[in-house]
This record gives structure tokens, sequence and C-alpha cells, in this order.
């Protein structure tokens, strides 16, 4: 994996906008040698920040880190704990009067480049590369939720386990049958360019295509299996929700009345088609945790 690692963070620092230096040589160690301790890195990391803060601005900025370990995260799953323990080092040290504890910009970067995720069943190219990163991303984002440490301003990062739930679950795309967006888009190519207009359509209708849910129920069994617990019994608001999901008409927020029908579409999902055998079996497991966590259980793993 060495080489691997080598080549994206070479990429990284090729780019138009490459993070700074020190960014690079600390995620080069924090990816090829386990023995240094992430706490050592977050700090070597941060030393460019800390050292202008302490001339100039007192704020420390680093939104640059962010370029950096999200697409790590997507790209190395077996470095998902590594980099779970090099954010909750960033947020304790002790620098800057201790404003790392509020993890600057990684809000915005979740959810202006992971979360706005759109799935297309098309044959698309890097189609499973994306989805699967896009798994990831939802382990880490729900092992950070888990570990950081209590109270703190991160309650937010489980609305986006939200919001995963509610693209698998309440939106449904495939019963429509005119879609004016596509129309708008595929319009203007000329009526001769008949091969054009089809493969255009046929691109497009792949992001409403019920064969979506291969790469939305992966990502929405995360948080069952990480939070379900704790969802299982959340009440009130979840942050932001779509009213384009417009499947679940009872109220919004949290609720055991919307577990419950999560757990109905799971396992409808597990007997489509039209889906690939993973995914139905994925969707059953998911239900089995669900019914599990109502009784008092719920271990084992959904995503297999």
């Amino acid at each position: 994996m060495q080489n691997e690692y080598e080549i994206f963070l070479t990429e990284l620092a090729e780019d138009e906008w490459p993070p700074r230096p020190e960014i690079i040589s600390a995620f080069r160690s924090l990816l090829d040698n386990p023995s240094i301790p992430a706490s050592k890195l977050a700090k070597e990391s941060m030393s460019g920040t800390i050292a202008k803060a302490e001339k100039e601005d007192p704020t420390p900025h680093y939104s640059d880190l962010w370029s950096v370990l999200i697409p790590a995260v997507e790209r190395f799953p077996e470095q998902g704990d590594r980099l779970v323990d090099f954010v909750i080092a960033l947020h304790e040290l002790p620098d800057c009067d201790g404003q790392f504890r509020e993890l600057n910009g990684l809000s915005i970067y979740l959810s202006e480049f992971t979360f706005n995720h759109v799935d297309n069943s098309s044959n698309v190219p890097e189609r499973d590369i994306k989805r699967q990163g896009f798994i990831n991303a939802n382990i880490f984002t729900a092992k950070l939720y888990l570990r950081l440490p209590r109270p703190n301003k991160f309650g937010f990062l489980i609305e986006y386990g939200a919001e995963v739930l509610l693209r698998t679950f309440e939106a449904a795309p495939w019963e429509e049958f005119h879609f004016p967006r596509i129309e708008d888009y595929i319009s203007p190519i000329d009526d001769d360019d008949e091969e054009d207009y089809n493969k255009t359509r046929d691109e497009e209708l792949g992001e409403v295509d019920v064969r979506i849910l291969n790469g939305w129920v992966p990502a929405a069994a995360v948080w069952i299996e990480y939070c379900g617990k704790e969802i299982y019994k959340k009440e009130g608001s979840m942050g932001w929700e779509a009213v384009a999901f417009g499947r679940w008409t009872g109220p919004k927020g949290w609720s055991k009345e919307r577990w419950a029908y999560w757990k109905k579409r799971a396992a409808w999902v597990s007997t489509v088609t039209a889906l690939d055998r993973k995914t139905r079996r994925i969707a059953k497991s998911m239900m089995e945790r669900m019914e599990r966590i109502e009784g008092g259980g719920g271990w084992g793993s959904v995503n297999q």
C-alpha cells in the first residue's frame, strides 16, 4: 500500500491549490508509520497554522487539512480508525487557546464534497469506486460521532446519517415516469443525433433508477450498525429535511414511527429483483438488526 499512499499524496501536492507541505508530511507518516502517535502528527500538521496564529491572526485556519483527510478516508478504508484517531487528537490540541476543538471547516467539507453524493446506476466510470468511497466516509463520520468526547458541538454529525437514511428509504424517484429536469437537459440535443440523445438520457435516468439503492443501502446500513441504538431512541429534529424525499408522510424529525417505516422499507429492498444480491442481503440484515435493537440487542455487522 505504501506506493498507493505516495501516489495519493503526490497528486495532492501537485494540485493547483495544494495543501501546505507540513500537512502532506504529517499524512505521509500517518499513513506509512502506525508507530507514530496520531497526537504527534496532528501537532506537526498544524505547525504552520499555530506559528501564524501566534504572530498574526489568533484564529487557526486549516481548511486545506480536510482536502487531504476526507479523500484519504474515502480511498483507504484500512486507515479509517487511524484517521479518526488523528481528528480526535486535532480536536484535543491545546494550542491557539483550544480553538482546534471547533474542527473548523470539517462540516463545510462534508456537506459540500461528501454528503452531496449522487449515485448513478449506469455503468459510469469509477462508479463502484465512488460508491465504496462514500461508504468509507459514512463509517468514518459515524465513528467520529461516537468517539468525540461528550458533551461537544458535533451532534450534527449524526444528521448526515439521517440524510442518508432519508435518501435510502424515503426517496423513490423510480416511481416517477416524467422528469422535467432531465427533459430540459436533453431537449437541446439535435433531432438527428439519436445516439447521443439516447446515451445522455440513459445516463441521466441512471440517477433515478431503483438500482441506485445498490449504492445507498450499504451506506445507510453503516448508521444502523454503528449508531442504531441511539437512532432508535432519538426524538425531535434531525436538522435539515428535504421535502423531495416525500414517501414519509408522518411528522418531521426522529421517531420510533419513522424507524418502523425505515425497517419496513429495508424489508421491501430485500425483495427487489433488480438489485444486487449483496444489496438485498444487507437490507435483510439491516432489518433484522433493527428488530434486535428494538428487543434490546443489536450486535453484529450488517454490511456483509
